[in-house]
């Protein structure tokens, strides 16, 4: 008896044991974990200060909605195919560090190209015939602006402001932009898939609760910055007139300046990553991994199936990053507005990265991304009917549950079948995939349904494909099968809940 009392007493004390560790990582200071905390805060800080303004920067230089959609949707593109490759070639050639140097530079480089393009010269006094002659309106209504006047065409000019400049140098300036995206992304598009293997393989799947910590940081700094970016952009703002239409400017370069000082602080983050597995496999002269296993996992249907679902939510995704700001500075909104609904769904996304790993414990991952499913079939339920942008910004708090969440359980699911050799490859699928393919699709396809049918129905149409593909994944789910777990191989443990099947690598080696 007194020996089965001592063995229930170390049973609890090695319990609050864990308790306190699991507390401490989340709640005291490690300084083995800042370089990725200062990673995910500078990066996609930097991105917070330019991102949520980009339509509206290029929309100013006078670019349509089709060009638009284009230069947003070809940069993920080009991610989904040149992401896995360079994970890949990351993990058979333990060359991460190097890489993820190299990409944080060209993110500069590129980005600063961009944001201080040369704009295109506006027309001269010979207007353009744009359907109107401004003129004889002003002479005719006498002291109506154009804007009572003629709202609705009023409304369609400022929507495609090309008619403000010159053709040619339109064109011209267009190509360069299009140039600069096209390289830039063929170097930049493996910088947070290898910042994500490298805080994974760091972390290793003991404490895989530990990543959300890390990766909310980068939440925190979207939304600093991009507020921040925001009010100093809009006490920026000025009007032209051009052939009797006053058009508000802004000036996004405030935006680059912002986010070359805040990628200096991750190029230095980047500099301080570590890789000791990779290093020590090297070092010792292993073999390099096999990586075509990662590949031929994705093509069985049953991690097919989180493929899909993966692509559609970036589609989503894409679609809302691309024309859900324009859609609201349509209905009204101030820079200010958008800065503070980056900020909102930046809050709700570190609030669930932090603690979705513990949710896990208690739904399967499965569930939770049918769940985000549903928040992407109410948020764009809300876009599409509101008249006033004020109201899109409690909704924004779902941008937790549909972005940081799901990203978290695809992740989660994923690291439970991947060995830590092949992290980088398989963060190179899952980012080519959502962040690549399915954003590219959802601003080309976002582009052209904005231009042709208006942004409202685009919105409907979006809510009604995300009803079909929670159908659609939860049958694959239900009649597809996961392959079994690997009882030898020890470096993969699994967190998934203990109502969720465990797969396994090996099998398809």
């Amino acid at each position: 008896m007194e020996e089965d009392k001592e063995i229930v007493s170390l049973k609890e004390k090695e319990a609050a044991q864990n308790a306190s560790e699991k507390k401490k990582s989340c709640c005291t200071f490690e300084p083995d974990l800042l370089p990725f905390k200062l990673f995910y805060f500078s990066f996609f800080g930097a991105l917070g200060a330019v991102f949520p303004f980009m339509s509206l920067y290029l929309k100013q230089l006078g670019f349509s909605p089709r060009e638009i959609g284009l230069l947003a949707g070809v940069r993920p593109l080009l991610g989904f195919c040149s992401g896995p490759l360079w994970g890949s070639c990351a993990d058979r050639w333990r060359m991460r560090k190097y890489l993820l140097v190299i990409s944080t530079v060209g993110w500069v480089a590129f980005m600063i190209g961009i944001g201080f393009v040369t704009p295109p010269r506006q027309i001269d006094d010979n207007c353009p015939d744009v359907g109107l002659n401004f003129s004889k309106i002003i002479l005719i209504r006498g002291n109506l602006t154009i804007e009572e006047a003629l709202p609705k065409t009023y409304t369609k000019l400022l929507e495609n402001r090309g008619w403000m400049f010159n053709p040619e140098d339109l064109s011209r300036v267009f190509l360069i932009v299009f140039v600069l995206v096209v390289f830039g992304e063929l170097v930049q598009s493996p910088t947070s898939s290898l910042a994500d293997s490298g805080c994974l393989e760091h972390l290793g799947m003991e404490n895989m609760n530990k990543y959300g910590c890390q990766r909310s940081w980068g939440s925190l700094g979207f939304g600093a910055l991009s507020v921040l970016a925001g009010g100093v952009v809009a006490l920026e703002r000025y009007t032209v007139e051009v052939c009797g239409v006053i058009v508000q400017m802004s000036n996004y370069r405030i935006c680059f300046y912002i986010f070359a000082g805040s990628m200096f602080f991750t190029i230095l983050a980047a500099l301080l990553y570590k890789f000791p597995k990779q290093e020590a496999d090297k070092s010792s002269g292993k073999p390099g991994p096999a990586v075509m296993g990662t590949f031929k996992l994705f093509c069985s249907p049953h991690y097919a199936s989180w493929l899909f679902v993966a692509f559609f939510m970036g589609v989503s995704n894409g679609l809302i990053w691309g024309f859900l700001y324009w859609h609201l500075e349509n209905l009204g909104a101030s820079q200010f507005l958008v800065g503070l609904g980056s900020v909102i769904s930046c809050v709700s996304e570190a609030v669930m990265f932090f603690g979705v790993f513990y949710v896990f414990k208690h739904i399967s991952h499965t569930a939770f991304m049918a769940f985000g499913l549903i928040g992407y079939i109410f948020r764009f339920c809300v876009f599409a009917s509101v008249t006033n942008p004020w109201l899109v910004l409690p909704v924004e708090i779902f941008q937790g549950c549909t972005s940081a969440g799901v990203w978290s359980a695809l992740t989660a699911y994923m690291c439970s079948v991947i060995p830590p050799d092949n992290l980088a490859t398989m963060q190179g699928i899952l980012h080519g995939v959502y962040w690549g393919l399915g954003s590219g699709c959802g601003s080309l396809i976002g582009g052209i349904l904005v231009q042709r049918l208006g942004a409202p129905i685009t919105f409907w149409i979006f809510a009604g494909a995300s009803g079909v593909n929670l159908v659609i994944f939860l049958v694959a789910q239900k009649f597809t099968k996961a392959y079994p777990a690997a009882e030898n191989y020890e470096e993969i443990i699994s967190i998934t809940p203990k109502n969720t099947k465990e797969t396994s690598y090996d099998k398809l080696q």
